[in-house]
């Protein structure tokens, strides 16, 4: 198995064993790839067995031990630069508990949760959202339908949770799981491991996909199942089954992912001159690259643009006149891709919204992949002025201006008391060409759960 990394990001790290019995000695493998600013120890029932200071080594085994103890078993980092990495936990006891030695599973095991109903009755598939709880670069979990979610390190989100690059995530029910899919995004690059069934993913060797599934697991036959990810994953839907493995379309390691065209836009050349009245913005630099995404909002239309640039205060990505382009450079916005039955790839402007009275009900018809052209980021004395002067892909002329604070930094802004709340989320359902939808956090699901345009 690949093990656990922990980075400066997070200074003060712990994995824990829960309920442990007669632990004499525990044995760390782990690495670090500095000297002499990093630390690892260990402590049994509250009891300290010792911290060691790590020097730039790979592999090596630190060992602690003391006095027979039973109850939780803690292993603590300090991380002072760079990482810490954990490839193997062993524990000696001398009565029945974890057994008279064995390796511990860093993302978890098959004993089940304490926090789970035993006698809960799963549906199939049982079906696993984002909670809106917000936060990254930390260990998290929740319990959602009777199944428990949780990270090493992670991150939170109103549209998605999810594991960083180098971390586990764990999904734990009260009884056996027969197969997992996710639909989510996965960074270029991303490959993971599972302790239990067999794993299926997209192939992002190229680029960060989006897919429905984006990964599944087939054959878990176990009540809890951990994965181990290279690269970041986030989950925007995730299915458990508990009766049968699903038909998975697709997918798996060096499958192929559908192939993107810009048919869903319009092919009439039209001119779109747009004021956005609110935007979002998310920084993603901490996994190795700067990427910003943004996200503006007006009452006719939304715009996703993603910037391969440091993200800054107020103005979201530092001021300047950046290129639409699909060199993937650093300094430029990225050229959209594309689209497929299920999503829109930035840089792209949704519109022709239209909203169901019946079911309350918010969805596009339209998509204008933006292709080139320039985005001006400038100061102002409301915040950022963004202008967007760009053609699409089919020749329609795109031209946008924001004028103000992105939400969240309004408190940055001295002098400055009028906040932009972004838009209300149009959640709902609808019957839409025979099939009921649903609406929600901006996205749009079948009723199993699947992510659709």
């Amino acid at each position: 198995m690949r093990g656990t990394q922990f980075n400066k990001a997070t200074p003060e790290a712990t994995l824990t064993l829960a309920g442990v019995k007669g632990v004499t000695k525990v044995v760390v493998t782990c690495s670090s790839n500095i000297a002499d600013l990093n630390t690892i120890g260990v402590s049994v029932a509250g009891n300290a067995w010792g911290t060691e200071t790590l020097g730039k080594e790979a592999n090596v085994e630190k060992t602690f031990s003391g006095a027979a103890a039973s109850g939780n078993l803690t292993i603590h980092m300090t991380i002072a630069d760079k990482s810490v990495y954990v490839s193997k936990v062993t524990v000696t006891c001398d009565e029945a508990g974890t057994g008279d030695g064995g390796e511990v599973n860093p993302g978890g095991g098959d004993e089940g949760d304490s926090e789970l109903d035993p006698d809960y009755e799963y549906s199939e598939p049982t079906v696993i959202w984002p909670t809106g709880e917000v936060g990254s670069n930390a260990p998290y979990s929740f319990v959602q339908n009777n199944i428990k979610v949780s990270t090493t390190i992670g991150g939170q989100a109103d549209q998605y949770f999810g594991c960083n690059a180098g971390q586990q995530i764990t999904f734990t029910a009260a009884q056996p799981i027969k197969a997992i899919a996710i639909t989510g995004y996965v960074k270029q690059g991303f490959e993971a491991s599972c302790d239990h069934g067999d794993i299926m993913y997209v192939d992002a060797s190229e680029d960060a996909v989006e897919a429905t599934p984006v990964l599944a697991i087939l054959d878990v036959d176990s009540k809890s199942v951990t994965i181990s990810c290279v690269k970041q994953l986030r989950c925007y839907v995730v299915q458990v089954y508990f009766e049968e493995n699903p038909d998975i379309e697709g997918g798996g390691e060096g499958g192929d992912e559908d192939e993107l065209d810009y048919t869903y836009e319009p092919t009439e050349k039209t001119s779109l001159d747009i004021t956005f009245d609110a935007v979002e913005y998310e920084d993603y630099s901490f996994l190795g690259f700067p990427y910003v995404d943004m996200y503006f909002m007006s009452e006719d239309y939304e715009m996703e643009l993603t910037a391969f640039a440091e993200a800054v205060p107020v103005t979201m990505i530092p001021v300047g006149t950046y290129e639409i382009s699909d060199s993937y450079e650093e300094g430029t916005i990225e050229a959209s891709p594309g689209g497929d039955y299920n999503y829109d790839y930035p840089s792209f402007v949704a519109a022709d919204f239209e909203y169901d009275e019946e079911f309350g009900f918010w969805g596009y018809g339209a998509a204008y992949y933006l292709m080139s052209g320039t985005v001006t980021v400038a100061e102002d004395p409301a915040g950022v002025k963004v202008t967007v002067d760009a053609k699409s892909y089919n020749g329609s002329t795109v031209k946008g201006t924001f004028v103000g604070c992105p939400a969240g930094d309004e408190e940055l802004l001295d002098g400055v008391n009028t906040v932009i709340a972004p838009s209300a989320p149009r959640d709902g359902k609808t019957l839409n060409n025979g099939r009921i939808t649903i609406r929600k956090n901006g996205r749009n699901y079948t009723t199993a759960g699947l992510r659709l345009r």
